[in-house]
């Protein structure tokens, strides 16, 4: 069967065989004779020719060479077999070229998971397509058993065991449930599980295939719902719905239709009840002709339709929308329609009201135009840039430009600068669609002036719509009013400090009354040598200094009448150049400039002095590193319209210069206002400028500051020229002289040191001096039979004041003079015939006041 027929018998095998030469066999037949270890070969190919005329062909053969030996062991002989396996070998091949070309298949499969598992479930196999599904790699799960795969729920169903059993017994077992990702993911998965069988016919194993249907589940499951919601519309939905089968006839032509299906709204619709299935000629005999010729050509051409059409058999207008479904030879045409019998009612009715609506439209235009032309508020029409297109006569009558001149122009040009910023800001709001309501600005008026206007102003068609109102007099009577609050509120806090100033300085007058009237006693009897009367003269001068001052705080106070009289400014402005520089010190260069020829003027000249010391002094704070400060008087004539708005004449300027800091202008605005200050606390008091404003305008002149940052600033003060020349002061202390005649005075003061004091001055004028420390003791001395010639008493006194002590002692004892005496100067509730005498007061001003007191006493 190898060699054909052959006679091979009795010759060497290298003869018999030729075509095996260089195949190795002859080589492997001599190693074999000459090692006598036998040999053993499977499936090893060899060229043979079994015929001499026959092709060369390739077989596979079992070899065994095995030795044969003689008695003395030597290789005398091989045995040679050879089993053509020819057949197996092929077979084998194209088993496993369909094993590994299986293998690429079940490899290739990525959205299929394909893995075996032993019997108990444990995974032997593991594909890429179950890598892909199910996430794990083959190294990681091979080994481990499948029930990991399944939902914890399924496991603790044991549906990963009842699973394989049921393939075991059956032969398959689907699988289609919920599977884990090595994320921990759920997937649903659709496949099955088969048993492997060894070659025997037993179950080896098992293998399973799923398919990863998650999507499609969710696919699947979406378009069941929106077919439940679509069907829940179209059962819901007002709008009636049909689908309906045309008939034809013969010739092609429509002839009435089936009601297939429709919607619950059909009924309602259409007022036909338990017609599904039922020819339209059956239900709605008298239907028009044309509504199955419309619905026909939809059946028979394909292209929708939408028409509104009027329906006798129903009697009422419908909306109808309809396209072809389905087969096109199944002439199905769906319809949806809608009843609009009621809005064709109002369409007729809008008609008919149309008909008059172009009268009346023309009756409120001819009502604008008028209301337009007659309005005395301004109205413009504009671009949101601000051009003007249109604007009504108003603006002639009341700002005087014409309509040439704003039409095209940009009504912001005419806007105060100051009111441009939020103007543009209103304009924006207007782009934006908000309404303007109450928005106040400034127009300029052909003549330069500018009046307020108040808008209200629309966004309409891409343009602004505005009306503006003037409200000029209004902004004038508020501005007018603000200014009377504002001085309202000024004049409640000069009374509220004068308020808090009268009562400190009454107190002072009452310290002061003791020690002037001490010091003068001392002075007069020139107690001491030389130098003690140097002292008592000193300190009755700082005596006369805080009484000084006390009257300043009063005059500020307005509780103490200004002593104006024609005052000399040269002589007073010059002799105050050494005060004021040593006060300034020498860092400050003073200047002091008064024309020697200068009229007097109307002044108090204590606060006058007092009030250029304080000007000084704010000008040497002004100037920490040093500078100039500049006292000047000269004369001015003021004129109308003048900045302070001083009636017409002459007066004498003083001006306070400095070169120093300089204020701006909020503090310029503040600062005649009442304790307002810039040296911080402790510093000063801000009651500087504030008394000088007051003087000033006591004395019915005037007061300005001009100011500058960095330059100085000058602080004018007017005050009126005296028709009379300035009275000469020079004169010695008057000599006490004392005409009235002797007697006993009532002396009445709850004031014990104030009241001694002018016990004493009484007692060296000769009176007999009976003291009382109130009213009430007076009163009870009266009652026990004194007959007092004078009373001197205090005003204010705990309990009865001095006014109604004086009326109860005069109705008793008629020829009691009286003289009140006070620590203010201007005492509310004293009657006007009284005499009334100001504390602290010395023995020459007792002694004037009792003059004056006789001799009004004499007179009447």
């Amino acid at each position: 069967q190898l060699i054909g027929h052959r006679d091979v018998n009795g010759k060497p095998v290298r003869e018999a065989l030729p075509e095996v030469a260089g195949q190795g066999f002859f080589e492997l037949l001599d190693e074999v004779f000459l090692t006598g270890k036998p040999f053993i070969g499977r499936a090893m190919p060899v060229n043979l020719q079994r015929t001499p005329t026959s092709t060369v062909e390739q077989r596979f053969l079992d070899l065994v060479y095995q030795p044969i030996f003689n008695s003395a062991q030597s290789v005398t002989g091989i045995f040679v077999e050879g089993s053509d396996v020819t057949e197996r070998v092929f077979a084998e091949a194209d088993l496993r070229e369909s094993e590994e070309r299986s293998r690429r298949i079940v490899e290739g499969v990525r959205d299929h998971a394909v893995f075996t598992t032993d019997l108990s479930g444990l995974i032997v196999d593991w594909t890429p397509g179950a890598e892909a599904v199910f996430g794990w790699a083959k190294d990681e799960v091979v080994g481990q058993n499948s029930a990991l795969l399944f939902t914890p729920e399924d496991r603790e169903r044991n549906v990963p065991a009842l699973e394989l059993a049921e393939a075991r017994e059956k032969g398959c077992a689907n699988d289609e449930r919920w599977h884990i990702r090595r994320d921990l993911t759920r997937f649903f998965a659709n496949g099955s599980v088969r048993p492997l069988h060894n070659a025997g016919g037993g179950v080896a194993g098992f293998i399973k295939i799923a398919r990863d249907e998650t999507s499609r589940r969710a696919t699947e499951a979406a378009l069941h719902e929106s077919e439940e919601r679509y069907r829940t519309l179209f059962e819901a939905i007002d709008v009636g719905f049909c689908i309906v089968e045309l008939k034809f006839d013969g010739d092609g032509q429509p002839v009435d239709y089936r009601l297939a299906e429709m919607n619950p709204a059909f009924e309602n619709q259409t007022g036909l009840y338990g017609a599904a299935g039922k020819w339209v000629s059956e239900v709605a005999p008298g239907l028009e002709r044309h509504w199955f010729e419309i619905y026909g050509r939809v059946a028979l051409t394909g292209q929708p339709i939408r028409f509104e059409n009027f329906a006798e058999a129903f009697g009422r207008w419908y909306d109808v929308h309809a396209l072809r479904i389905g087969d096109p030879a199944a002439h199905r045409v769906a319809i949806l329609f809608n009843n609009i019998t009621e809005r064709k009612h109002a369409e007729e009715a809008l008609r008919e009201l149309n008909a008059t609506l172009e009268t009346r439209v023309t009756e409120r235009t001819a009502d604008r135009d008028r209301m337009w032309r007659l309005s005395t508020d301004v109205m413009l029409v504009a671009h949101f840039d601000g051009v003007i297109t249109s604007v009504n006569p108003a603006w002639t009558s009341l700002l005087g430009w014409s309509e040439a001149e704003l039409v095209g122009s940009n009504f912001i040009d005419l806007v105060h600068f100051d009111d441009q910023p939020s103007t543009l800001a209103e304009m924006g709001k207007l782009g934006e669609g908000v309404t303007t309501f109450r928005f106040e600005n400034r127009y300029q008026a052909k003549d330069g002036s500018y009046l307020w206007l108040s808008w209200t102003a629309v966004p309409a068609a891409n343009l602004i719509h505005a009306v503006g109102r003037d409200i000029t007099s209004d902004k004038q009577r508020a501005d007018q009013l603000e200014l009377a609050q504002e001085a309202l509120r000024q004049s409640q806090k000069m009374e509220a400090m004068g308020q808090l100033t009268g009562g400190v300085a009454h107190d002072f007058n009452n310290l002061l009354t003791p020690i002037v009237g001490g010091l003068d006693m001392l002075q007069r009897k020139a107690v001491g040598g030389e130098r003690e009367q140097r002292l008592i003269a000193g300190a009755l001068q700082s005596a006369d200094r805080a009484k000084t001052l006390v009257q300043r705080l009063l005059a500020f106070a307005r509780r103490q009448p200004l002593q104006s009289t024609a005052v000399d400014i040269a002589a007073l402005v010059s002799g105050m150049g050494d005060l004021v520089a040593s006060t300034t010190g020498p860092q400050i260069r003073v200047v002091v400039d008064a024309a020697d020829d200068l009229p007097a003027a109307m002044a108090d000249p204590n606060q006058l002095e007092m009030a250029l010391l304080n000007l000084s002094v704010n000008a040497r704070d002004a100037m920490p590193n040093g500078g100039t400060l500049r006292i000047t008087a000269r004369l001015e004539m003021v004129s109308q319209g003048h900045q302070t708005q001083l009636k017409p004449g002459p007066y004498v300027c003083l001006s306070v210069a400095d070169t120093g800091e300089g204020m701006d202008s909020s503090t310029l605005a503040k600062a005649v206002e009442p304790f307002f200050s810039t040296k911080g606390v402790g510093k000063g008091t801000g009651l500087g400028l504030s008394m000088v404003h007051g003087l000033a305008s006591q004395l019915n002149g005037a007061l300005a500051i001009e100011s500058h940052v960095g330059i100085g600033t000058n602080i004018k003060l007017w005050l009126p020229v005296s028709a009379s020349p300035p009275l000469d002061n020079s004169e010695s202390q008057k000599q006490i002289s004392l005409t009235v005649t002797r007697g006993m005075a009532l002396l009445v003061d709850d004031e014990e040191l104030a009241r001694l004091s002018t016990a004493d001055m009484l007692s060296d004028l000769g009176y007999e001096v009976v003291e009382a420390s109130s009213a009430e003791e007076a009163l009870r001395i009266i009652r026990d039979g004194a007959r007092p010639d004078l009373l001197i008493t205090d005003h204010l006194m705990p309990g009865m004041n001095g006014t109604e002590l004086a009326r109860l002692v005069q109705s008793a004892q008629s020829w009691v003079q009286v003289l009140i005496i006070s620590g203010y100067a201007e005492v509310i509730g004293v009657d006007p015939d009284l005499a009334r005498l100001t504390k602290p007061f010395r023995i020459a001003d007792l002694v004037e006041s009792l003059e004056r007191l006789t001799t009004n006493s004499r007179a009447h």
